[in-house]
């Protein structure tokens, strides 16, 4: 991989760390405003804000690890993603998919990032492609496009995409 790509790649993870972080900042300042409200979309950004954090290249870094060029990148990822999806579940076990779209979306996003990041943890380590193919490609666009969309759910709390929509179509009964 090139220098730049490496570099890009870095950056790119850190801005998605810092809009999670503006993220919970946001929905701990709309929380103050109505102190007597739901603390559940809050919960959720402090949550993955952490998760980013504590997985981040450049942090991981500072303290020695230097967890880009190890083998166990991808589960250790997908481990950090198992975790905050069971937290964010155990914080928000009686909030409504209603009232709180925003879960959903999470739902969504910390699974799909979870599948890819296994799938390239098998595709590297079991099946050893050290070669760039159209798998690598639709793995670095899907996870950040996924990042992107629980930073805008956790903004608007809206179901912007439909996905509110499907699932009641899918999974509730009439």
């Amino acid at each position: 991989m090139g220098s730049i790509e490496y570099y890009f790649g870095l950056y790119v993870a850190s801005f998605i760390m810092w809009s999670f972080l503006m993220v919970f900042l946001f929905n701990l300042v709309k929380k103050s405003a109505s102190p007597n409200g739901d603390t559940a979309l809050m919960s959720i950004s402090l949550t993955i804000f952490l998760s980013y954090l504590f997985s981040d290249p450049l942090i991981i870094t500072v303290f020695g690890f230097d967890i880009l060029h190890s083998n166990a990148t991808y589960i250790f990822w997908c481990s950090f993603d198992l975790v905050c999806l069971l937290v964010i579940l155990r914080l928000t076990r009686g909030a409504s998919l209603s009232k709180l779209p925003a879960k959903l979306y999470v739902i969504v996003g910390l699974t799909v990032n979870m599948l890819l990041f296994f799938s390239m943890h098998i595709d590297i380590n079991v099946f050893m492609n050290y070669e760039p193919w159209w798998f690598w490609t639709f793995y670095s666009f899907t996870v950040n496009i996924m990042d992107v969309m629980m930073i805008i759910a956790l903004l608007t709390n809206k179901d912007f995409l439909g996905l509110l929509k499907g699932y009641r179509a899918m999974f509730e009964t009439k």
